[in-house]
């Protein structure tokens, strides 16, 4: 199946149009123009809306026009214009790209709004209509600040309606700033915002509105607050939401924001906004895309801690900063996003990140059960690596060791290792991080013909769409997503689209499996990697990216476990001598190499005598031959030689004359040789 299009009468059945608001004299013919090529489409005649959308590109439309165009168009429309193959999708993807820079402007750049507040406010009927649907297409949550004033007017009412009007209109655009809007002093302010929140029904807004029902020292407020919480109840229940107690609904919403649940998290467009309630203001700051939810979860816990939740909330608080921490790593790898000054800022905020998690204390134990509870191994890794040494922390690491996925297990090893554990399980598992390179991750919706693991790959499969796309986009960030071609209830222009325009996902090799291989190759061969009757792990490995990056992590892991394991009693370390051979003759670079010989002759693994005296004869970077000499001098002291003693000797022997440090080594490993080599040395 290559599509499931909507008949035009459907099209024309959902699309929606409005007004916009006049701009220049380019941009009007730009939209005109626009709304025209729309027209056209859902008449069913494409050439005129091609000709339509050429002469509206034009007219040169900027990034913000653009973006007015667009959101006046309902989605459903948009995506099959997109989906449309041939010169009239390839047009209307030009607006695309037109129009998500303005959003990004629109989102990052807000100068304008209040200007658009105060038309709404003061102009006739058709001068407040098209200053509303200017705020909605251009500045959405940006326009809610100017409206707080007027939402609490108690000289105008009327000012006071049109202000909730305009925030009912917004929608979802206006349940963060509305909920930051609570923490106001003014109580008509924070009870009008809780009663538009209770109209919008937006379960975001649950475990703030519940703390004030319980907490606001007005009656009023209170009562509102509660009719408000009441309002949203099935909306919370659709969502497997049962509790009704504020620190229940605080603890279940942070679960649902770690857990990245299509219900409650906005897409993923690049940049997000976190808002506050201060100085008697609401101010918006632009954040990473990916920050928002989990800034919504650790506003909403931070004010479950000032209403007394105390304990009850403090492990999720800590989960939270995990993820935070866990998702600015994970984008720093982005290469779309490498020099964006949002991600920028984000790294910033690691210190402070780090602060948070060594004051949560033993409550990190909770943190990590929590997370692991919750599949999330990117944050539950993050976390790790700030665990302590209670005894509940100690126990959830050791249960974070028999978890399957490596970057969990191998961070609870180094996590435990370090702490001084020599218990068998943690040093299993620190050989096997100085032995093996993690597994790539590869990602498969739907049946497309892979059903085990491939050597040196990593495979996570889902039958359901809408999970299976948020754990492609999730990150750790796939190497390969593999598609099967006529998933129950989307379309395969959905996924491809879906995939390519997230920068989680943008440039990861996408395979479509489909029995139509020529029909899909004709409409997508050029957007993605391949298209196949059946994938195969061979498929897989020819389309994936190199790996230095992940082999870079994986050969920093190697190295902080070697010299984890170097400070172990020997006997202790013997088990893990197959994998530090192992490690001598893979392709790991030459620092980790050096740590693992460091780790062999401390250790005295006799296993690892020929990876030393093989890269003593064949060379190497100095801080690897030196560190291959030191172990050959440490490890023939308990154990014979097994190469060419001659060709050793002689090796050993050119070294005495150069780099003193080098010449100390060598010349205690000659010793070690023994033989007519110690006597013809010097």
């Amino acid at each position: 199946m290559l599509r499931l299009a909507l008949p035009r009468t459907a099209r024309a059945a959902i699309a929606c149009f409005v007004l916009a608001a006049s701009g220049s004299a380019l941009a009007q013919d730009a939209d005109s123009l626009f709304d025209d090529g729309v027209e056209a489409y859902r008449r069913g005649d494409d050439a005129a809306a091609i000709e339509a959308f050429k002469g509206a590109l034009a007219a040169n439309p900027g990034h913000d026009d653009a973006f007015r165009m667009w959101q006046r168009v309902e989605g459903q429309v948009l995506q099959e214009m997109l989906i449309e193959a041939g010169e009239l999708g390839s047009l209307t993807a030009r607006f695309l790209e037109l129009a998500k820079v303005g959003r990004e402007e629109a989102r990052t750049d807000p100068g304008g709004a209040a200007d658009v507040v105060d038309r709404y406010m003061s102009g006739d009927a058709l001068q407040q209509r098209q200053a509303l649907l200017e705020m909605q297409a251009t500045y959405g949550p940006w326009a809610v600040p100017a409206l707080i004033g007027p939402l609490a007017d108690r000289a105008e009412p009327e000012r006071r309606v049109a202000a909730i009007q305009a925030l009912l209109r917004l929608g979802d655009d206006a349940v963060a700033p509305l909920m930051a809007t609570l923490q106001s002093d003014d109580e008509l302010t924070r009870t009008n915002a809780a009663s538009v929140l209770g109209s919008l029904r937006d379960v975001r807004a649950a475990a703030a509105l519940a703390w004030m029902a319980q907490g606001d020292p007005s009656e009023a407020a209170r009562e509102v607050a509660l009719g408000a919480l009441a309002k949203m109840q099935g909306e919370a229940q659709a969502l497997g939401i049962e509790a009704r107690d504020a620190t229940g609904l605080t603890q279940a919403l942070t679960e649902r924001w770690l857990s990245g649940d299509a219900g409650l998290s906005r897409p993923y467009d690049g940049a997000a906004i976190a808002w506050e309630w201060t100085d008697g203001g609401l101010e918006g700051t632009a954040v990473l895309a990916g920050l928002e939810d989990l800034m919504l979860a650790e506003s909403a816990l931070r004010a479950a801690l000032a209403a007394g939740a105390g304990d009850a909330v403090r492990g999720h608080l800590a989960a939270v900063h995990a993820a935070q921490k866990a998702e600015i790593t994970a984008a720093q790898r982005l290469p779309s996003l490498d020099g964006n000054e949002l991600l920028d800022n984000a790294v910033a905020e690691l210190p402070g990140l780090e602060l948070d998690l060594a004051l949560a204390g033993q409550h990190r134990a909770a943190a990590l059960e929590l997370l692991l509870a919750k599949r999330q191994p990117g944050a539950a890794a993050a976390l790790l690596g700030s665990m302590g040494r209670s005894t509940a922390e100690v126990n959830a690491m050791r249960r974070a060791l028999e978890v399957r996925d490596p970057s969990v297990s191998g961070a609870a090893a180094l996590a435990l290792g370090s702490l001084g554990d020599t218990d068998p399980s943690v040093v299993g598992r620190l050989g096997q991080a100085i032995g093996h390179v993690p597994d790539r991750l590869a990602m498969a919706l739907g049946d497309t013909g892979l059903t085990a693991e491939g050597p040196g790959w990593a495979l996570l499969t889902s039958q359901d769409v809408v999970a299976g796309m948020a754990r492609a986009k999730a990150f750790p960030p796939k190497d390969v997503i593999l598609v099967q071609d006529g998933l129950q209830g989307v379309t395969l222009d959905t996924l491809v689209f879906g995939l390519q325009n997230d920068p989680r996902t943008a440039e990861t090799p996408v395979v479509i499996v489909t029995d139509n291989v020529d029909g899909v190759t004709s409409l997508y061969g050029d957007q993605v990697a391949a298209v196949v009757s059946e994938a195969s792990w061979e498929t897989v490995a020819g389309v994936a990216p190199p790996a230095g990056e992940q082999l870079e992590r994986a050969m920093a892991m190697a190295r902080h476990a070697a010299h984890i394991l170097a400070r172990m009693p020997p006997p202790r370390v013997k088990m893990v001598a197959d994998y530090a051979a192992a490690n001598l003759a893979s392709g790991a670079d030459d620092a980790t190499k050096a740590a693992v010989l460091h780790l062999a002759g401390a250790a005295g693994l006799s296993t690892c005598v020929p990876g030393a005296e093989a890269i003593v004869l064949d060379g190497g970077s100095d801080e690897l031959v030196l560190a291959a000499v030191r172990a050959c001098g440490q490890l023939w002291a308990m154990n014979p030689p097994v190469g060419d003693r001659e060709a050793l000797a002689a090796t050993l022997s050119g070294m005495l004359e150069g780099d003193a440090e080098l010449a100390r080594a060598a010349a205690e490993a000659l010793g070690q040789l023994g033989g007519d080599a110690v006597a013809s040395a010097r």
